[in-house]
């Protein structure tokens, strides 16, 4: 899924793509962040922040399921994504099999959360009341 340096796979690829899709979109601002947790023995554990063990799942109303206490790290780069993961598959819970040496002992979920908005509008910028006043 990884692939290599010379041969990249399908996660660092996809990565790449939406930093070339938002850096390519002149008329909207982005905020990337992402997260990642894995689950083992029916505990889910933070992988950005391996002290964090022990999270629970909770349900809002509004904003829907949620893992309490989950880091979130704001991104600007596909290198900082893959550095990101990189160091999350450090702290999963591996062991041996008989096929494979380092197997994982646990699934894993990595998240990235994409937030956009048109240039010129929300907090601080007089969004939609400052272009109706030009207008005038």
């Amino acid at each position: 899924m990884k692939g290599s340096d010379d041969e990249p796979g399908v996660i660092p690829r996809a990565i790449q793509q939406v930093f070339d899709t938002v850096s390519a979109s002149d008329d909207r601002e982005h905020l990337l962040r992402v997260s990642y947790m894995e689950i083992y023995n029916e505990e889910i554990r933070d992988l950005l922040n391996p002290s964090k063990k022990k999270l629970h799942v909770h349900e809002h109303r509004i904003s829907g399921v949620f893992v309490d206490g989950l880091t979130e790290e704001i991104v600007v780069s596909a290198e900082q994504v893959m550095s990101l993961i990189e160091d999350g598959d450090r702290h999963r819970s591996i062991g041996s099999t008989d096929m494979n040496e380092h197997s994982s002992r646990s699934h894993s979920i990595f998240r990235m959360v994409i937030e956009s908005r048109a240039i010129g509008t929300g907090t601080g910028s007089g969004g939609a009341a400052a272009a109706a006043a030009a207008a005038e």
